[in-house]
C-alpha cells in the first residue's frame, strides 16, 4: 500500500498487528489497549512488548517441556534397544528376591533368554534377589500394569503409553515451532549509528565517528589489539556529549577515536573507574552515577548481548535552543550556569530576567572554554567592612594575538567589600601604575571612600620604585604575596580566570575571531558585575557598590549582529553610494 503512495500513520498499523495476533496474546492485546495510547503508540513500541511477552512466554514453557521430557521418559518405541534403563526387578517389593534384573532389550530377545542380565534400571516386576525370567506369556493375566493399574500386560505395552507418546510429540513440535517463530520475529541487529556496546573486555570506550565528538585531541596517538591480533590505529582521544532518558546531558571523557571501527564500543572497565555503578540481574543491566541515579537501564538481547543506544548532542548554544529563554540568558549573560541565572531571578537581584529554569544541560562552547585547574582559596581569613579598604589586582598576558586595540595585557581591581571589578587594557605591563592611578581617582570620586590596602603578586609591574612611593605618598598598604604562591592573591586568581572563560566561551560560542578578545574580556567584566556571587548574599556586586538593583533588559548575545544608526548631520542625500 506505501509502494502504491498510501500514507500508513502507525496507528494503523499497530491496530492491524493487535487485530491479526493468535489467542495466545489476548491478554496482552488487551494490557496494550486499556493501558496505552495507541494514537501515540510507534510500531517500535509494540514490538518490543510483544517480544517481551514472547520471550517470557517461551522461557516458561521451555523450562515446562524439559520437566514434561525427563518425567515422561518411561516410553521407549517398539522394537527399541537399551543397554541401561527399566530393569525387571530393582528395589524392594513383593518379589521372590533382592537384587538387580535385567532392563528392557529388545522384545524377541526377551523371550528368548532366561537368564539375568547385568543391566540396571527399574523393574517392572517388582522382587528380591534373581528374578529368573521364564515364558510368561500365558500368566498376563495376573500381571499387573503399574501406569494404568490394569491387568493382563505390562506397563510398556500399555495402551496409554502410545497417547503419552503422542504428548510429547506434539509438546516437542510446539515447542520447536515457537523457537522457529521466535527466530523468524528476531531484529536483524541494526548496528546504527547511536547504538554502543557494552564490553567488559574492552580496556577503553572507542568509536570510528568523528562527528560524535564534541572535543577531540589529536595528538594522542596508539594502537588498539583485537582478539585475532590485528592492530588499528588510535587517530585521537576526546569527549562526546549525550543525552539521557530524562533530558540531562552527560559527558563521556577519554573516547578513543579510532576510525577504521565499524561500531562503538563502551568498556564497562573504565565506567567502573569513573565512579559508575554497573548492576547486572534478570538479563538486565543497569548504570548508576556516584549518586545511585539512573542513568541506563539496558535488557540483554537474543544473541546475549548488552545494547545501549545514546543520543549524541550537538553544540547546544549555536542550535535552536536561543527559542528558550533559559539558554537565551544563558548566552547574553556570557554562559553564566544556570544555578547563577536562577538566583537572578528568584531573589529579584537584576531588573527585567524571567523566570529561569535548570536544565540539566551542558553547553558545549562552556565545556570547550571552562577547562579547570588547580582551585585557589575561595574566601580569606578577613573581609573589608567598607568599599576600598581593601583592593586587589593582577595583570593577565601576554595574550596572542592582539587585539584590535594592540593590547595585549589586562589588569583587574576587585574591590574586596563588593568584589565589584573594574578593568584596564595594557599594551605593555609597564602601564599597569598608570592604570591604577586612574582607577584610584574614579573609583575614590564615586564611593567618597579611599583605598587602604591594594593586594597583589610580587610582579615587576607592581614592585616598581615609582608605584612603591606612590603607594606610600597616599598611605596605601602593600601586603604582597609569597613568591611563587599566587594561591594567596586568591580573589584576583580566581577572577582572572572566570574573565578569561567566560570571553573563551563567548569566542568560541560565535566561532568570532581571537582578536576580538578585549571586547570578550571587557564584556565578562560588565556581566560579572551584574552577576550573583558566593561572597555576597542575594545582591550583585554592582547592587553592593552602587546601592542600586541594575537592570539587565538591554543584554543581547554577545556577537550577535547590530547595525549603527548613522547620526544625521553625518548622512548622505545620497540614496546608493556604489
Amino acid at each position: 500500500m506505501k509502494r502504491l503512495g498510501e500514507a500508513l500513520p502507525d496507528v494503523r498499523v499497530v491496530e492491524k498487528i493487535l487485530r491479526s495476533l493468535n489467542s495466545k496474546f489476548n491478554h496482552v492485546v488487551v494490557a496494550i489497549e486499556e493501558s496505552k495510547d495507541l494514537e501515540a503508540m510507534t510500531v517500535d513500541e509494540l514490538n518490543g512488548s510483544l517480544r517481551a511477552h514472547e520471550e517470557r512466554m517461551n522461557h516458561g514453557k521451555q523450562e515446562q517441556a524439559e520437566h514434561v521430557l525427563q518425567a515422561k521418559t518411561n516410553y521407549k518405541p517398539r522394537g527399541g534397544s537399551s543397554s541401561r534403563g527399566r530393569g525387571q526387578g530393582r528395589g524392594r517389593g513383593r518379589g521372590q528376591g533382592r537384587g538387580r534384573s535385567q532392563g528392557r532389550e529388545d522384545q524377541s530377545s526377551q523371550y528368548e533368554k532366561k537368564n539375568q542380565s547385568s543391566s540396571r534400571g527399574r523393574g517392572r516386576g517388582r522382587g528380591r534377589g534373581n528374578y529368573e525370567r521364564t515364558d510368561d506369556r500365558g500368566k498376563k493375566s495376573q500381571i499387573e500394569c503399574y501406569s494404568c493399574h490394569k491387568y493382563g500386560h505390562y506397563s510398556w505395552e500399555c495402551p496409554s503409553n502410545m497417547d503419552n507418546e503422542e504428548a510429547n510429540l506434539v509438546e516437542n513440535r510446539e515447542y520447536d515451532a515457537e523457537q522457529s517463530l521466535l527466530l523468524a520475529l528476531k531484529d536483524e541487529s541494526k548496528s546504527n549509528a547511536s547504538t554502543w556496546y557494552l564490553d567488559n573486555g574492552a580496556s577503553n570506550h572507542m568509536t570510528g565517528d568523528k562527528e560524535k565528538f564534541v572535543e577531540l585531541d589529536t595528538s594522542q596517538k596508539g594502537f588498539v589489539s583485537f582478539g585475532d591480533n590485528t592492530k588499528v590505529k588510535i587517530e585521537g582521544k576526546g569527549t562526546i556529549l549525550f543525552e539521557a532518558k530524562n533530558g540531562s546531558h552527560k559527558v563521556l571523557s577519554d573516547v578513543c577515536y579510532v576510525p577504521k571501527l565499524t561500531s562503538n564500543i563502551l568498556s564497562i572497565g573504565q565506567l567502573l573507574e569513573r565512579n559508575y555503578k554497573i548492576y547486572m540481574a534478570d538479563r538486565t543491566l543497569w548504570i548508576r552515577d556516584s549518586d545511585s541515579n539512573l542513568i541506563a537501564k539496558v535488557s540483554m538481547t537474543k544473541n546475549r548481548m548488552f545494547l545501549l543506544d545514546l543520543k549524541d548532542c550537538g553544540p547546544m548554544c549555536l542550535k535552536s535552543f536561543v527559542q528558550d529563554p533559559s539558554w537565551k540568558w544563558h548566552m547574553r549573560f556570557g554562559h553564566l550556569n544556570f544555578g547563577g541565572l536562577k538566583a537572578l531571578g528568584d531573589h529579584k537581584m537584576v531588573k527585567g530576567i524571567p523566570k529561569i529554569d535548570h536544565p540539566d544541560q551542558l553547553c558545549e562552547a562552556c565545556l570547550f572554554g571552562k577547562h579547570p585547574r588547580k582551585s585557589f582559596p575561595k574566601q580569606s581569613l578577613s573581609r573589608a567592612i567598607k568599599p576600598l579598604q581593601l583592593v586587589h589586582a593582577d595583570v593577565c598576558g601576554p595574550i596572542k594575538p592582539q587585539s584590535f586595540g594592540k593590547s595585549c595585557y589586562f589588569v583587574l581591581f576587585i574591590d574586596d567589600f563588593s568584589r565589584k571589578t573594574w578593568v584596564y587594557f595594557l599594551k605593555y605591563k609597564s602601564e599597569a601604575f598608570d592604570a591604577f592611578k586612574k582607577f584610584k581617582a574614579l573609583v575614590e570620586k564615586e564611593s567618597g571612600y579611599e583605598i587602604k590596602a591594594l593586594r597583589t603578586d610580587r610582579g615587576g609591574e607592581f614592585t616598581s620604585n615609582e608605584f612603591n612611593s606612590f603607594c606610600e605618598l597616599h598611605g596605601i598598604r602593600r601586603p604582597l604575596t609569597v613568591p611563587r604562591s599566587p594561591q594567596q592573591n586568591g580573589v584576583a586568581e580566581r577572577k582572572n580566570r572566570t574573565i578569561l572563560n567566560m570571553a573563551r566561551t563567548m569566542l568560541k560560542s560565535k566561532n568570532m575571531p581571537k582578536e576580538f578578545w578585549a571586547e570578550a574580556v571587557a564584556c565578562a567584566v560588565y556581566l560579572s558585575n551584574r552577576s550573583p556571587t558566593k561572597s555576597l548574599k542575594n545582591v550583585t556586586p554592582q547592587e553592593a557598590w552602587s546601592g542600586q538593583t541594575p537592570g539587565v533588559h538591554h543584554l543581547r548575545i554577545f556577537g550577535s549582529i547590530a547595525y549603527a544608526q548613522v547620526p544625521e548631520q553625518e548622512r548622505s542625500k545620497t540614496i546608493y553610494t556604489p
